[in-house]
């Protein structure tokens, strides 16, 4: 069973470069949950970093490719990139790890994306989740893009291509499964504009690591309840006093929940 849902899930996940000019500056999963190849990921992925600046994505010289198995590299635009509300209790706006993209060209037929349905409603405390990704575990046999001299005719072209996401053909993303340990539902409203955002983030007993933010945290059905977010971090004693930062072994992930309230403001907008 397995087999045939990690075969589906894996059409459906994209590698995402994010470039500046010529220089590349984050890497990430994504995945399409539309028929047209709309796409989920982490809003980090976009950026490059946290907290998000959106300065970062609104200016002409960045670009956002996809790669889907099989499918050629697309550009992609920003439809939204963290979902950010005022609380007037914070001295800061809320952020939420979560960002949409859409296809800046219809390159290929709606029928041809494989798509994972987003299920709004989180999983149970408990519940067997399973995960995907492009993480940094996955490297081509024999290190194979590190021998390669450049100067052999063709070379150059493979890496340009790899830099761009081809090792969605030749990798695929990696598979990981795990229970929720922790569900926590973060609740950011402000009374005064009426706006109110719910987003679960969810705590799963096993690592995935840098790579695979953005990919999909999903069911057994085949159904979409998450975004890999982050690796969890605790800390150990270092000694003199000092305490060193390590993986827990858990992955952090959102929940879906968020996009109630970007449909809602798009309706809005609309």
């Amino acid at each position: 069973m397995h087999s045939e849902l990690y075969q589906k899930i894996g059409k459906a996940c994209c590698l995402i470069t994010v470039f500046v000019d010529e220089e590349k500056v984050s890497e990430g999963t994504g995945f399409a949950y539309t028929q047209q190849g709309h796409v989920l990921t982490a809003a980090h992925v976009v950026t490059g970093r946290w907290p998000i600046r959106h300065d970062d994505y609104r200016g002409p010289r960045q670009k956002i490719y996809c790669k889907f198995p099989g499918l050629p590299v697309l550009e992609y635009s920003v439809v939204f990139c963290s979902i950010e509300i005022e609380v007037s209790v914070f001295t800061g706006r809320v952020q939420i790890d979560l960002a949409g993209l859409v296809p800046k060209r219809q390159e290929v037929g709606p029928q041809s994306y494989s798509f994972i349905p987003a299920k709004i409603e989180p999983p149970r405390l408990g519940q067997q989740v399973f995960m995907a990704g492009y993480s940094e575990e996955l490297e081509l046999p024999f290190k194979v893009e590190t021998v390669l001299r450049r100067e052999t005719p063709g070379v150059q072209g493979f890496h340009e291509a790899m830099s761009k996401g081809y090792m969605a053909d030749m990798m695929g993303p990696l598979f990981k499964r795990g229970v929720v340990g922790n569900i926590r539902r973060i609740v950011a409203e402000n009374m005064k504009s009426g706006d109110r955002v719910d987003c679960d983030v969810l705590y799963v007993d096993n690592a995935m690591h840098p790579g695979a933010s953005g990919g999909p945290l999903f069911n057994a059905n085949g159904e979409a309840v998450g975004v890999v977010s982050q690796r969890a971090v605790t800390s150990v004693d270092a000694g003199k006093q000092q305490m060193l930062p390590i993986p827990s072994g858990c992955t952090v992930a959102v929940s879906l929940a968020p996009l109630e309230y970007v449909s809602t403001r798009v309706r809005a907008v609309a």
